[in-house]
């Protein structure tokens, strides 16, 4: 989608998106004559403003798009975003090509008015996200708005630094549907070697260097987590090792690991069928660090970024690891394997104890661990687990401004007798439907050093929608890349 930003005085387009409160006012950052017109016509449809509404009305010789925010005293940024979304539907609903969206005045926005155009256009790109590379278009298909404008209602407010920060949020989402896309691709077609070649990709001199560690590496490190999963597959494990460098003397050090299950089976301990075709996407929280790596790659951040991505695939083949296998990972801790469907802990060890080493100040882990983070929390909110608290509140608080939801979960030293092993230092599951999700926190802990701020973010939730949000299509979401892009830049 191309977008534009102009003043209300040089666009001449013929359909206007145009935000209202429910509060009996005309639309925000219209003139006068339009104001009454539109009202009239809203009030004869009995639109009222009500949040994810939206009317159209014929004035003026235009076609506008009124798209409702809801009660003012109720505003957060994020319907911005949710009502910019169903105006750009009810847009290309109507075969509308190209879409101007008025964006109001300082007076008329709660908050900074660059934070409301640039959340206004994120709702609009990612609304309009499409994963259709593998179907036939039909002539009855409605086809996406090519155009998008950010029309000004007052001149003085299209300055170079709300030019920067439209300009930050097209980057943004452009990282966010890189995202989107890893997780859509079937599984053939993104193998682990594979998608460390696309994680190559990201590579730019003198500012991101991408090293990608293959079996023979793997061996001679120890990676044995890494390793044992990928055992049962043809396709060969790999860690990819992504580094960041800023401009600038860095603040401070970050270490991003996400789990790269390209496919999950189960393993030997099989999942059952039905389903089983979600696990494509198991790879979201490795999808989540490179969709980072490619917004660093347009940005400036004095924060040096590492990034470890355990690349695996999960299958039930001749060489599969077997329940009962007790690994040795990186850096000397054991676990016995309970069962080869609790595999996504075994990567993320590794990669966990070898990013240790960096000694970064904080260290997250993302990952599509447990199937009891939704039986707990839904499929719209992710867990926070770890050491550092201050971090967790702070990404509950980006969160919300993102429209991505967290919920602190604890990891209680009473409960590590859940991974108490016989035979190892740990092993990989706890008790049966019990807490599992702490349980695995728990056990990823064990590989963090001690004095490494962590934080373990469980998306099993979020990271894929069958039916689809506001501005998330159905299939992979993307979830946390925005907060996670917004904590960089707060540090």
């Amino acid at each position: 989608m191309k977008i534009e930003l102009v003043a209300r005085k040089h666009w001449t387009g013929k359909v206007l998106a145009v935000f209202a409160y429910e509060d009996g006012k005309p639309p925000l950052g219209l003139e006068k004559s339009e104001a009454e017109s539109i009202a009239a016509g809203c009030t004869a449809q009995n639109f009222k403003g009500a949040y994810k509404k939206t009317a159209l009305v014929s004035a003026e010789d235009r076609l506008f798009v009124v798209t409702g925010l809801g009660k003012r005293k109720d505003f957060e940024l994020d319907r911005a975003r949710v009502a910019s979304a169903k105006a750009l539907k009810l847009a290309e609903d109507k075969g509308v090509e190209s879409l101007g969206l008025l964006i109001p005045d300082n007076k008329d926005v709660r908050g900074d008015l660059a934070e409301f155009a640039s959340a206004a256009i994120e709702g609009a790109v990612l609304g309009s996200y499409r994963f259709d590379k593998y179907k036939k278009p039909k002539e009855d298909d409605t086809k996406p708005v090519a155009g998008l404008t950010c029309v000004f209602a007052n001149t003085k407010n299209l300055s170079a630094a709300m030019r920067r920060s439209c300009a930050k949020a097209e980057v943004l989402c452009a990282a966010v549907s890189f995202t989107r896309d890893l997780g859509n691709e079937p599984s053939v077609v993104k193998p682990p070697e594979k998608l460390a070649q696309i994680a190559e990709g990201l590579a730019q001199e003198g500012r991101i260097n991408v090293k990608v560690m293959h079996k023979p590496e793997l061996k001679k490190l120890g990676m044995n987590g890494i390793l044992a999963v990928g055992a049962g597959s043809h396709n060969h494990p790999c860690l990819v090792r992504l580094t960041y460098t800023p401009k600038v003397r860095p603040k401070k050090t970050i270490c991003l690991v996400g789990k790269g299950i390209t496919f999950d089976s189960g393993g030997i301990s099989i999942k059952p069928s039905q389903g089983m075709e979600a696990m494509k996407d198991d790879m979201a929280g490795a999808a989540s660090v490179l969709g980072i790596f490619h917004y660093l790659g347009k940005v400036d951040i004095p924060v040096l970024v590492h990034g470890l991505v355990p690349l695996a695939e999960n299958m039930p083949g001749g060489g599969a690891q077997r329940p009962g296998d007790i690994i040795r990972h990186y850096g000397g801790k054991t676990s016995e394997v309970i069962s080869t469907d609790a595999e996504g802990r075994l990567i993320l060890a590794d990669a966990l104890a070898y990013g240790s080493e960096l000694k970064p100040n904080l260290m997250i882990d993302i990952a599509t661990l447990t199937g009891a983070c939704v039986v707990a929390l839904g499929d719209e909110y992710s867990a926070l687990l770890g050491t550092d608290d201050d971090t967790i509140r702070k990404l509950i608080s980006l969160g919300l401004k993102q429209g991505e939801f967290f919920w602190q979960l604890p990891l209680p030293e009473r409960y590590k007798s859940h991974i108490k092993s016989n035979v190892a230092d740990m092993k990989n599951v706890g008790k049966p439907q019990n807490a599992g999700t702490i349980a695995g926190g728990l056990f990823l802990k064990e590989f963090v050093a001690e004095g490494v701020p962590w934080v373990h973010i469980d998306i099993a939730g979020p990271a894929y929608t069958k039916d689809g949000w506001d501005y998330a299509p159905a299939g992979a979401t993307g979830v946390p890349v925005r907060t996670i892009a917004a904590l960089l830049h707060s540090m």
